[in-house]
């Protein structure tokens, strides 16, 4: 049978629909600012679209509305669609670009390969030696100069380093509430927390670049399992929904994604060639106005939650003296932000934000 709709529903179909268009366009124009397209970004946004375009489908049979406003809707439908089939192949390239790195990487890395292949093993052990006694190859040097081996200014090993106790402490803390709350919200950020330890380098400013994000998602864990509204919603969520305390392959890897791209944007402060506060900060909060708040059927207020952290980080870049520390809150203003798009992303994710909304 036919639903009927109201007025106002419609408008409020119409009016999601604006604001979809809205996002779409902010994603394409910030994208092409930044010369940078995310994939976790890209996969939130796609859920969003199926989901309103389901949304505005079922407008498209209800009684009561016009022939020429079902038709309207009924093109917005066959427009979404087509949105909805190029979406994931624009995912597809952006992982594919970021595995690859930037064109400029990839054309040294080939030139570095091609000089390797050509140049015979002896040039360089002759040309540094025998140049410098005047090129009588009958004299052998005693000491050849070493090339100069580049440190790296960060590396990932395969298991976390928990110095600050904090991967130990979260980790209890989510064991303790299992009993009563669904726990993989809780899991999501704790394994954030896990893969940010996983980073090693010998700057002296690796303690802040891992301490400070730890400590803020640490915070976020505590929060979803002690404090309103996130305890209540996840003890009523365990009612319903069996217990899941594993993250998928797909949820994993994308916040090594997202870890990823936080090391990489500070890589000018763990060489110690600080970059311009100013510019991270404007960087973040490009990020910020992206922040993504998934369709009208999600539990906002623990998105609001990871919305006013993004915030905060920015207020704290922004009163940093030190630009290293205004870097460090500038990119985890950054990651909050990914890490959420990458939440609306899964599938299994964002169904319980559905599930927990009163």
């Amino acid at each position: 049978m036919s639903e009927s709709f109201k007025t106002e529903d419609l408008v409020d179909r119409l009016l999601l629909i604006v604001a979809l268009n809205s996002t779409l366009v902010h994603f394409l124009i910030s994208s092409q600012v930044e010369g940078y397209v995310d994939p976790d970004r890209v996969d939130s946004l796609a859920q969003g679209l199926i989901k309103t375009r389901s949304w505005i489908e079922e407008a498209t049979t209800a009684e009561g509305i016009p022939d020429s406003t079902t038709n309207i809707l009924s093109l917005i439908v066959k427009r979404l669609t087509q949105i909805e089939s190029i979406l994931p192949k624009l995912s597809e390239k952006a992982k594919q670009a970021e595995k690859s790195g930037s064109p400029a990487a990839e054309i040294l890395s080939l030139l570095e390969g091609e000089s390797k292949a050509t140049t015979p093993r002896t040039t360089t052990a002759t040309s540094s030696g025998l140049t410098s006694q005047g090129g009588d190859p009958s004299i052998v040097p005693l000491v050849t100069d070493e090339p100069e081996v580049p440190t790296e200014p960060f590396k990932k090993v395969d298991m976390e380093n928990d110095e600050w106790g904090i991967i130990g402490q979260t980790q209890r803390l989510i064991e303790q509430y299992s009993k009563r709350c669904h726990v993989l919200l809780p899991t999501f950020w704790s394994e954030v927390i896990r893969e940010i330890h996983k980073y090693q380098s010998h700057s002296q400013y690796i303690g802040d670049v891992i301490e400070i994000p730890s400590k803020v998602l640490a915070k976020t864990v505590k929060g979803l399992l002690t404090e309103a509204p996130g305890a209540r919603l996840l003890q009523d969520l365990s009612k319903r929904r069996a217990q899941e305390t594993y993250l998928d392959a797909s949820e994993a890897e994308r916040i090594q994604r997202a870890v990823a791209k936080y090391f990489q944007g500070l890589e000018g402060v763990l060489t110690e060639n600080l970059p311009d506060g100013k510019e991270k900060i404007a960087e973040a909060k490009g990020a910020f106005d992206g922040f993504g708040w998934g369709g009208p059927e999600l539990e906002k207020r623990l998105i609001k939650r990871i919305n006013q952290q993004s915030e905060e980080a920015i207020q704290d870049a922004e009163a940093s003296t030190d630009p290293a520390r205004a870097a460090i809150y500038s990119e985890l203003a950054k990651l909050l932000c990914k890490l959420q798009h990458a939440i609306l992303a899964e599938p299994r994710l964002r169904q319980i934000l559905a599930d927990i909304k009163p």
